[in-house]
């Protein structure tokens, strides 16, 4: 998160992004033709009107806090009069139903619910996706914002992605429902604990133009608000619902030439073996030629035709110590080996002997002879 002097410095995190009216109609063109295409033999009940278009701001990190939804006004509202919305109030139901419903109605609006409805009524998770289901749109008070996750759980915020916008609410106002009117008209941004933000614009059932409009007004509220958040723009690309992403905006790679791997790794593994002594030699060109020491003397390896390994001229089976071969010395210091001597030897005779039923200690046998004289005594 930005510090409270990082408002000086706003300007200066995403201000190279510039995305250019023609790309953006383009990539509006190219998705209204694919959604168009993929809907030609569905039913007509689920026409493209149902479609969305999103934008997505991928960042260079990942939000460290989040704040509450932001509403960004559209030049062309997503929600009409024969959209349905919600609004979650405070308690008690009935006066702010009174108040959003009768005495100041707003177009779009047909339900409101209490916290304490919310929380007595929609209890389990099938009846909450219910109720998602029923409403394109929920508000809420902004004094119940913080208790919305716990009363909607996951089927509204993971599930189908209807978080309730929170809006002020002021009732003693000439008109209370201009933030209610504001968010119906604009869509929402909501940071989110991940590396991209996903802005929903338009549907596509909205004509090239509107959507066009609306794109660029998202993508300039977007980028004041990350840059209000200090988060920088990697990129920027628009899809439409289970569609491609195609890439609108992309922040240019950094002055001078671009990393080779292949070259840097080998760089990296030659300054390693001239470390060791290696000099940078591969492992193909040590196999099966000579490679000169410290001293000066040359060290040749063997191969699967030559397996002597050369010292003076003497294979090590010919090196004498104090007149002895190398064997002889090993059979003097430790002493002649044979297989009794090995204690894994010894162990797999015990355990066969045992099995056999040969190999019975002494004392067992001398208490089993007792006990069985005692018993034919008795």
């Amino acid at each position: 998160m930005a510090s409270k002097e990082a408002p000086a410095e706003e300007g200066a995190v995403n201000s190279d992004v510039k995305v250019k009216k023609a790309l953006v109609q383009k990539a509006v063109r190219a998705l209204k033709q694919v959604v168009e295409k993929r809907s030609a033999n569905q039913n007509p009940l689920f026409n493209e009107a149902t479609e969305t278009l999103t934008l997505h701001f991928a960042l260079a990190k990942i939000p460290e806090k989040l704040g509450h939804p932001a509403v960004i006004p559209l030049p062309h509202p997503l929600y009409t009069d024969k959209s349905e919305v919600c609004f979650l109030s405070k308690t008690p139901q009935k006066t702010y139903k009174e108040l959003l419903l009768q005495k100041h109605p707003v177009p779009g609006l047909t339900k409101v619910i209490g916290v304490e409805k919310l929380r007595r009524r929609y209890t389990h998770s099938t009846e909450k996706r219910a109720l998602a289901d029923s409403f394109d749109l929920f508000l809420c008070d902004k004094r119940v914002f913080k208790s919305m996750r716990e009363l909607l759980g996951s089927a509204f915020f993971k599930q189908k992605l209807k978080f309730p916008v929170p809006v002020l609410l002021k009732e003693k106002a000439p008109d209370p429902t201009v933030d209610i009117r504001k968010a119906i008209a604009g869509t929402i941004f909501k940071l989110a604990f991940g590396p991209c933000v996903g802005v929903r614009f338009g549907r596509c059932g909205m004509s090239e133009e509107e959507l066009a409009a609306n794109a660029s007004a998202v993508i300039a509220h977007s980028i004041k608000l990350l840059s209000k958040y200090g988060l920088l723009v990697q990129s920027i690309g628009m899809q439409a619902t289970n569609s491609m992403a195609l890439p609108v905006w992309k922040r240019p790679a950094p002055p001078g030439e671009t990393v080779n791997l292949k070259k840097w790794r080998e760089q990296q593994a030659s300054s390693a073996a001239s470390d060791t002594g290696a000099s940078g030699v591969s492992d193909s060109e040590i196999t099966g030629s000579e490679i000169i020491s410290d001293a000066g003397e040359t060290l040749s390896t063997f191969s699967d035709t030559d397996r002597e390994i050369e010292t003076g001229g003497e294979t090590m089976s010919e090196v004498d110590t104090a007149g002895e071969t190398q064997s002889e010395l090993d059979s003097e210091a430790d002493g002649e080996i044979t297989k009794e001597d090995l204690p894994l030897v010894q162990g797999l005779k015990k355990k066969k002997r045992r099995r056999e039923g040969t190999d019975v200690p002494a004392e067992p046998k001398k208490k089993a002879a007792k006990a069985t004289k005692k018993a034919k005594a008795a």
